[in-house]
């Protein structure tokens, strides 16, 4: 007996802008709208519990480019899944913003935003009850449901309905923040955009819904800049006036959201320009006003740039290094070639400590970024002219607080306050190191370890990428390749030697150095266990008859 043929098989286009109800991949009915689809595989299947899909519709294949995308939905079929599960229990639920943008663009969406008539919260608990998927209230007083469709071993969805605002979709749509983001895709499968966003899509142009778009929320500001590279856009004439008009309203945004959309602008390919912008939009001295600070403060030789575009340049070669070692992309010239050559048997220990987690979705690479653009921030206030140059004396300290009270200001983690702040306060010490020789000693390289533990590892990677900024790309190759080695000779003792001989365990114990030296418990025991590690470190004391002698010798 031949079996029905599975619906993947079949030319779905057949069903198009209708729904499907399935039993083990069989299609069993077919219907206009959700409802109608399970009640005709009731009455065909009334032992067996239906899956129903909706099948995207002609209306869904248009594309904004000219070159044609696929059609919405093809090779996404579970925010297909997603979508229909919608619909089934909200038929009247309209996909807004920017995951129909995205799929427009055909980029993968994981985040699905509805807009109903209804109430928001209670289609959200239907549809979240109907599958098993986990739902809470995201937005009480607007209406708004979160729903988690978790996968295993996947990415997963969030799925957001809410209450439509204005009294209907036109309002709801003109109240968003940009034309692009104010597409929406009607249940029945038809698209509608009422502001020309399919337009500005094509034309690359970055579009307010109206000029009280950015006023009516000041983050829109920081979301604009990081679309503008996200998407490839260029800002509609008018919208740096606006920003700028807006920008005042920046300081009524809570610091949990600022916080989270610097990090979406820092974790850009090229964080430096999404910065740049924001100073152009006169956002900068209220978002970061320590940095903002640096643009009037000039720097000598070697140094190829004034103290702000330098640290702009810090932050594109420390992003472009971790990016590197992240594999996310490939050596562009002879300076990344030369420094990636150096770390190659580094790659696999490094890309596992960048990528380590210090707060919920915010990797280690992202603080050492924020690192890069802290570090020099005590220049402002430390620079003085001495015999024709400028100098910078302690600046490093200086640059350690302003950091931790900026991190504190955005509601970071301790964890990343503390790495931040430590980083800042430590990054002249390879420079230090440097200029006392291209090989660090073992006992250079014992007290950075004892320090600062595997952390010397963004130290380092600060270092090479401060010094890329301050030569610029027209630095000496032979230079930089010491630079490089150097480079990895501080790396290497955490990641690839042998951890034991940079810090060794001490011989003695506390107890046995009281006992031989009459010490009592205190600072100056702990100091004698310090050298007597160091020593051990560099090779002066090898054995416990030797570190007895040492000790007593201290005391």
């Amino acid at each position: 007996m031949a079996h029905p043929p599975h619906f993947l098989d079949l030319d779905l286009s057949l069903f198009a802008g209708r729904y499907v109800a399935l039993v083990e991949g069989e299609i069993i009915a077919v219907g206009e709208t959700a409802a109608d689809a399970q009640a005709r595989a009731r009455l065909s299947r009334p032992q067996r519990t239906a899956t129903v899909l909706y099948v995207a519709s002609p209306d869904m294949i248009e594309s904004p480019s000219p070159a044609g995308a696929p059609r919405l939905f093809a090779s996404q079929p579970a925010a297909q899944q997603a979508h229909a599960a919608v619909l089934r229990e909200a038929p009247e639920a309209v996909m807004v913003g920017g995951a129909v943008r995205d799929l427009l663009l055909d980029l993968p969406v994981h985040d699905l935003d509805y807009v109903l008539p209804g109430d928001g919260l209670a289609a959200a608990r239907r549809v979240a009850d109907a599958n098993g998927w986990a739902y809470y209230p995201l937005d009480a007083g607007r209406g708004t449901g979160r729903i988690i469709w978790k996968r295993a071993g996947e990415e997963p969805f969030l799925i957001d309905l809410a209450t439509q605002a204005g009294g209907s979709l036109e309002a709801d749509l003109r109240a968003r923040d940009f034309t692009i983001n104010a597409i929406a895709l009607l249940p029945g499968g038809e698209i509608t955009d009422p502001l020309a966003g399919r337009q500005d899509l094509e034309a690359r142009w970055l579009r307010t819904c109206s000029p009280a778009s950015l006023g009516a929320d000041a983050v829109r500001i920081l979301r604009g800049v990081r679309m503008l590279f996200t998407f490839r856009l260029k800002p509609a004439p008018g919208l740096e006036d606006l920003a700028r008009a807006a920008g005042p309203g920046l300081v009524d945004v809570s610091a949990e959201r600022l916080r989270d959309e610097l990090c979406r602008l820092v974790v850009l390919p090229e964080p430096h320009q999404a910065l740049g912008y924001l100073a152009a939009w006169g956002a900068l001295p209220l978002l970061a006003p320590e940095l903002a600070a640096l643009q009037e403060v000039r720097q000598s030789f070697p140094h190829v740039h004034g103290a702000y575009e330098h640290t702009l340049m810090a932050l594109r070669r420390i992003a472009r290094l971790d990016r590197l070692l992240r594999g996310e992309l490939r050596t562009a010239d002879d300076l990344e070639l030369t420094l990636s050559a150096s770390l190659a048997p580094l790659t696999g220990p490094l890309r596992a400590y960048l990528e380590q987690e210090l707060a919920s979705g915010r990797p280690r690479w992202l603080a050492l970024r924020l690192a890069a653009l802290a570090h020099d921030w005590g220049k402002a206030t430390t620079a003085t002219m001495e015999a024709g140059r400028t100098h910078f004396h302690g600046h490093e300290g200086v640059s350690a607080r302003l950091a931790a009270d900026w991190f504190d200001r955005y509601a970071f983690s301790v964890r990343e306050r503390d790495l931040v702040q430590m980083i800042c306060g430590a990054h002249m010490r390879p420079v230090t190191l440097a200029q006392a020789g291209w090989t660090p000693s073992r006992r250079s390289l014992h007290r950075l370890y004892r320090d600062y533990g595997s952390d010397v590892a963004a130290l380092a990677l600060l270092f090479a990428a401060d010094t890329l900024a301050t030569y610029g790309p027209d630095i000496d190759q032979n230079l930089w390749g010491r630079y490089c080695a150097f480079v990895a000779a501080l790396i290497e003792p955490g990641f690839a030697g042998d951890p034991a001989a940079i810090a060794p365990k001490p011989l003695l114990d506390g107890r046995r150095i009281m006992a031989l030296t009459g010490l009592p418990p205190g600072p100056r025991l702990g100091e004698v266990l310090a050298r007597l590690q160091e020593a051990q470190a560099v090779g002066e004391v090898t054995t416990v008859a030797e570190a007895e002698a040492y000790v007593e010798r201290l005391a």
